[in-house]
């Protein structure tokens, strides 16, 4: 009988982060998009033209430059290019100057990309939609790939295209999730040696009627405001709901040993990922949060990081009633008495809930936050909810060493996700 083998699997290869591209409804613009959460002042804006199609009054995170915003669109608008690819292109292309890559000397066969887009072109959607309407002769002056942007792979195909990359080209879709899942995905394809470079992210520009009405159906809108900026109040006793915010955020993925041939200094190390469900409800979790407690802690232990090192936790934190009392339930069951002592704070007071974009997004401010030593603040939390008692960092930033973070993202239909970055340090 031959012996059992006794070679042992190698070791996954160690994924670390170079770049970092930025499109918010604070900027265009990765270092002005950090500035603009720091600052303690939101982002939100009316809806003007949508409330008066609504007949509600709306609010969300608008782009400032009207080029990129779809909440510029209309449907006598001549569209040639899905406003989700078009922020998704030049995110990256922000990424790739950031991680210093050179496009002329790029090695095209092992460099890939995870563009995460929950719902797929809803503007070119919504525009042949409108199209299907009028006279035939109007509907045969539609550019011919207009129908192909609509489809969720159109934002990995269009970025692969682009910038002529020829390893994995991939979309996730997991709702509110995909960013996050995205980056999760793109790190695997480097541990798993598929590739040593990945632009990984996610983009999303949903700012449109079908979407906030079906929002404003599900129940899940913010209402009842005094003034936009003020309309999402996450673990606020007076929340209830989210406003819709739009953007993009690619990060560049690299083995370590690229980065170090390369001699660039990384703005973390990616730790690992874990992906969990809630199936209690479409829209709804169990409120005991036992499933994300439960990954949470299987996160921390596949890291190898003990519950007293997380510095900060970017919470996903949307302002409706019920995710923020479970988030908060599940931190308290996942680090007990430590929980009390944990820097948290959740972006979309400030800038709106960016659906698809939102984890990747979020993630590559919480990368700002370790590099700056800065914990971004929660706004709009003037008066905390009882069954909310964490440190959610209200109102103004905190300065705070950050060495290692963990970043919580959520989905309807219950997708979960959570991650563990780590500050980089040569001396590990």
């Amino acid at each position: 009988m031959r012996p059992l083998s006794t070679v042992s699997e190698p070791e996954p290869r160690r994924v670390v982060i170079t770049g970092i591209g930025l499109i918010t409804p604070y900027a265009v613009g990765r270092e002005a998009s950090w500035q603009g959460i720091c600052s303690g002042v939101s982002a939100i804006q009316p809806l003007d033209a949508l409330s008066q199609q609504l007949k509600r009054p709306l609010a969300g995170g608008i782009i400032p430059d009207p080029s990129l915003s779809s909440a510029s669109l209309s449907s006598s608008t001549p569209l040639q290019t899905e406003p989700s690819l078009t922020l998704a292109l030049q995110a990256g292309t922000e990424a790739f100057e950031d991680a210093g890559l050179d496009l002329n000397h790029l090695n095209r066969e092992t460099t890939g990309c995870v563009i995460g887009s929950s719902k797929g072109g809803m503007a070119s959607f919504a525009q042949l939609a409108a199209l299907s309407h009028q006279d035939a002769s109007v509907a045969e002056q539609v550019p011919p790939d207009l129908w192909l942007q609509c489809f969720a792979g159109a934002a990995s195909h269009s970025f692969a295209a682009h910038f002529n990359l020829q390893a994995a080209a991939l979309t996730p879709v997991s709702a509110c999730a995909t960013g996050f899942s995205s980056i999760m995905r793109g790190a695997e394809l480097i541990q798993d040696g598929v590739c040593d470079t990945v632009l990984a992210g996610s983009t999303d520009a949903s700012l449109l009627p079908a979407v906030l009405a079906s929002f404003h159906r599900m129940g899940v809108l913010a209402s009842q405001f005094d003034h936009p900026s003020q309309a999402c109040r996450p673990y606020d006793v007076r929340r209830n709901g989210f406003v819709v915010g739009e953007g993009a955020g690619i990060l560049v993925l690299e083995s370590l040993e690229q980065a170090q041939k390369r001699n660039v200094t990384p703005y973390a190390e990616w730790l690992t990922g874990g992906l969990g469900a809630d199936s209690t409800h479409l829209m709804q979790f169990d409120p005991r949060a036992e499933s994300l407690s439960h990954l949470i802690n299987v996160t921390l232990d596949r890291a190898g990081v003990a519950h007293e090192e997380v510095d900060y936790v970017n919470l996903h934190g949307t302002g409706t009633q019920i995710n923020d009392v479970y988030e908060t339930h599940a931190l308290q069951k996942a680090f007990g008495p430590h929980s009390a002592a944990l820097a948290c704070s959740s972006l979309k007071g400030g800038m709106g809930h960016l659906l698809g974009a939102a984890g990747s997004v979020e993630l590559a401010l919480t990368l700002l936050a370790m590099r700056d030593g800065i914990v971004p603040p929660t706004l709009n939390l003037e008066n905390p909810d009882p069954e909310c008692p964490l440190n959610y960092t209200p109102q103004v930033a905190a300065s705070r060493e950050i060495s290692t973070a963990l970043k919580l993202s959520f989905g309807f239909g219950g997708h979960l996700s959570a991650g563990l970055v780590r500050k980089w340090d040569s001396d590990r």
